[in-house]
């Protein structure tokens, strides 16, 4: 091993290591060092705790000296205080889950942010209960986050009348319309890394076709071509969110929400070619198609299969000599078409099935496609870091069913499905990205 070290270095060149094919085939470059936002804490290192400056929605204001904000740990964890009655309820949410033996519950559990337990903590001089949960944007350099609340109707069965109506008329449109609403966001623009906020008051005039263009915003392709690999990162944690929610009668989930993040610096590396301009798009080095020769080596080749110092020897043709009765309109007639159910299909397959247009070159689209999704769940560092994740959060209006109550939570799922649906349309955007 020093040997190859020593040689290495006296070389001038480093151990070539293998790359992935998420990085291959999206011109990823492997993670770097100075691509980590900040060291990963020591087990000896002091406990710092500060008001989390990245929060896009939910209480953040103080009374008195009581901060009703997140708060941010150096050691990978957000803290959420206990403010009102319903969040111990989100406690008691979070440890039944984490003990459950329910299937529907034990896939649920990969399916939120990891929960570390509730402890008291003081911050200004305040003493209060507070949810420890997994900072999902840890080590991002340029943390893009969205909250999107789920469902038409967002207030639990223990709501009190004023709080329904309060209820029903925010984001009224949005949720009538998709299923769900936008409390907050916020990007870094790929072309200047400025950070821009948008707040629950720009979320409130959400409806149409603005929301989908609210959400090409946050994935930073507003005068630009999406990103598929940012894409694949979400819809393959959306699309196991949508499969629970289809067909798991354990809990009913009023007001929960889903956080979305990716690291805007990461997405720059990613899409950036060695020239960083506007941003053409996300394509792929361009890959040497096949050439296909009419007179390669075997059948219908007129190659006499010897080769001399000259080059190649051909056969001779024979040349077939044309009768005055082959030339002939009048006495030549073709042959009648051939009518059957099989002729428009294979019309159609001799049209399609070319040397530009094959199944080979379709089916490697989707090899690659699912490749690209398998990879960044198994991220060939050993501490995986996907630079964009859905979680599902927010659990202090959700409630178990019992044993009679069980049926699929029409609400939360049909918001999930549009949900789903318009990162489903982006994706289908980007299919030229894969050649």
């Amino acid at each position: 091993m020093s040997d190859v070290s020593d040689k290495s270095r006296r070389s001038g060149s480093s151990v070539r290591r293998q790359r992935s094919i998420y990085q291959v085939h999206y011109c990823m470059r492997r993670q770097d060092a100075d691509m980590t936002a900040r060291p990963l804490l020591m087990p000896t290192s002091p406990l710092e705790v500060q008001a989390y400056a990245l929060q896009v929605a939910g209480h953040r204001k103080t009374e008195d000296t009581k901060y009703l904000g997140l708060l941010q740990c150096n050691n990978g964890t957000i803290m959420k205080p206990i403010i009102k009655e319903s969040q111990k309820r989100e406690v008691d949410f979070y440890e039944h889950l984490k003990t459950s033996s329910q299937a529907e519950l034990q896939e649920l559990r990969g399916l939120v942010a990891k929960y570390f337990g509730n402890r008291k903590y003081t911050y200004n001089g305040f003493e209060q209960d507070y949810i420890i949960l997994e900072d999902l944007t840890e080590r991002m350099l340029e943390p893009c986050i969205m909250d999107v609340k789920i469902g038409k109707r967002t207030w639990d069965p223990l709501a009190t009348e004023e709080k329904i109506k309060n209820e029903q008329s925010k984001y009224a449109a949005c949720k009538q319309q998709y299923g769900f609403c936008i409390p907050g966001f916020q990007v870094y623009r790929l072309s200047t890394g400025k950070l821009c906020k948008y707040n629950k008051d720009y979320g409130k005039r959400l409806h149409g076709h603005a929301v989908k263009e609210a959400i090409r915003n946050y994935l930073n392709g507003i005068g630009a071509t999406l990103c598929r690999a940012l894409l694949l990162q979400f819809l393959s944690e959306l699309w196991k969110i949508q499969k629970w929610s289809r067909r798991q009668t354990a809990v009913r989930l009023y007001s929960a929400s889903l956080l979305l993040v990716y690291d805007a610096a990461r997405l720059r590396d990613c899409c950036q070619s060695k020239e960083f301009t506007a941003r053409a798009g996300c394509r792929p080095a361009t890959v040497p198609r096949r050439r296909h020769s009419l007179h390669g080596v075997g059948s219908g080749s007129n190659f006499s299969g010897q080769i001399t110092s000259k080059g190649p020897v051909y056969k001779k043709l024979q040349s077939v000599p044309l009768s005055p009765m082959s030339l002939s309109h009048s006495s030549f007639s073709p042959l009648p078409p051939i009518n059957s159910p099989w002729s428009e299909a294979l019309a159609s397959f001799n049209h399609n099935h070319s040397f530009e247009h094959n199944y080979e070159n379709k089916l490697s689209k989707i090899k690659m496609n699912y490749r690209a999704m398998l990879d960044q769940l198994s991220y060939d560092s050993p501490t995986p870091n996907p630079w964009g994740t859905v979680k599902v959060i927010d659990f202090a209006h959700a409630f178990f069913n019992r044993e009679e109550e069980k049926q699929i939570d029409e609400n939360f799922r049909e918001g999930i499905e549009n949900f789903v649906e318009i990162f489903e349309c982006f994706l289908r955007e980007t299919d030229d990205q894969v050649l």
